[in-house]
């Protein structure tokens, strides 16, 4: 009889550990402390005013994290977020007891983002889009699609269609799953004037590519947009840390042609961006070696900045 009993008990254990249950995954769009809307007024941190009138993206490489750190992946899930719609997307039925957090990254994972949408049927999120969600094979999809109208009186147009595998970020927000009818339910908020922190709305914005502000985007997706119910973000986002000295230009003042040589070899092969007075990204290329030749043809003051792996430095060039 007590050997019954004890293989009953163990039975019952294995029984309530790898038990199975629904996770799902909602998402509360936001404008700041209000819940989102087409074309409200909401704002950035530069007190820059803005109206939405689209705002779509990707959501894929999904994990949840639980039961003392076991990280399960959720397999083929992809998400195309529609900020005015709030939906409940179910992530799986998994063996899980207690959901710690969730992994996952805004766009499509490099595997598949260079993929013909027309392998898709045509409900999945990656098959063809009206309007469209796929900037063409070499390039892929648009990570993030965000338009809408800003500046005096809402006369300026803008638009920030994001996109590059160099720009698919992983995140990691702290999350507790909560008991609904059985099933477990993550829950997101999305507040997305932090996607547009720090940007320049009153002229209006216009940038399609995987770079500059697009780029920014992402990473403002990255680490900023998303907390959990009690406002903890993510866990990994990337603290740029700022070097002093870790190169020169030469000459300085330049008559137009200078060169870049590096001090620091922690920044070889680092992007290098080139920003004039007015704040303007002016140009942007990869070092290619520990020093560069660069010319700029227009008189003025330029700031050069070298980023990688978190770190950054910035140095000043005249050009006369």
């Amino acid at each position: 009889m007590k050997k019954l009993i004890t293989t009953t008990t163990i039975l019952l254990m294995s029984v309530y550990v790898f038990a199975q249950k629904d996770v799902n995954l909602t998402i509360n769009h936001k404008l700041g402390t209000k819940d989102f809307a087409f074309n409200a007024e909401a704002q950035n941190d530069l007190g820059h005013k803005f109206r939405l009138n689209r705002l779509e993206y990707y959501i894929s490489g999904i994990s949840i994290v639980h039961d003392g750190g076991t990280e399960t992946k959720v397999s083929d899930i992809y998400i195309l977020a529609k900020a005015n719609k709030a939906d409940t997307i179910r992530l799986g039925n998994l063996n899980v007891t207690q959901i710690e957090s969730i992994n996952f990254s805004v766009g499509v994972d490099p595997g598949v983002n260079n993929g013909d949408p027309a392998q898709w049927g045509s409900f999945h999120p990656l098959a063809p889009k009206s309007p469209s969600m796929h900037w063409g094979w070499a390039s892929g999809y648009r990570f993030v699609a965000l338009e809408g109208k800003s500046g005096n009186n809402f006369a300026q147009d803008f638009q920030i269609h994001a996109l590059g595998n160099r720009n698919y970020f992983n995140q990691n927000i702290p999350v507790q799953g909560k008991d609904v009818n059985g099933a477990l339910l993550i829950t997101l908020n999305a507040d997305y004037t932090k996607a547009v922190s720090g940007m320049d709305m009153n002229a209006g914005l216009y940038e399609h590519s995987e770079r500059r502000e697009a780029a920014t985007c992402l990473r403002l997706f990255r680490n900023n947009v998303f907390t959990n119910e009690s406002g903890e973000g993510n866990t990994l986002s990337v603290k740029e840390v700022k070097v002093e000295n870790a190169f020169g230009a030469y000459p300085n003042p330049s008559s137009g042609s200078f060169s870049i040589q590096l001090d620091d070899n922690r920044f070889q092969s680092a992007e290098l961006e080139i920003m004039n007075l007015l704040g303007e990204v002016i140009k942007e290329t990869k070092l290619s070696g520990n020093w560069q030749t660069v010319t700029l043809n227009k008189k003025g003051v330029y700031f050069l900045t070298l980023k990688k792996n978190g770190l950054i430095s910035t140095e000043k060039i005249i050009v006369q």
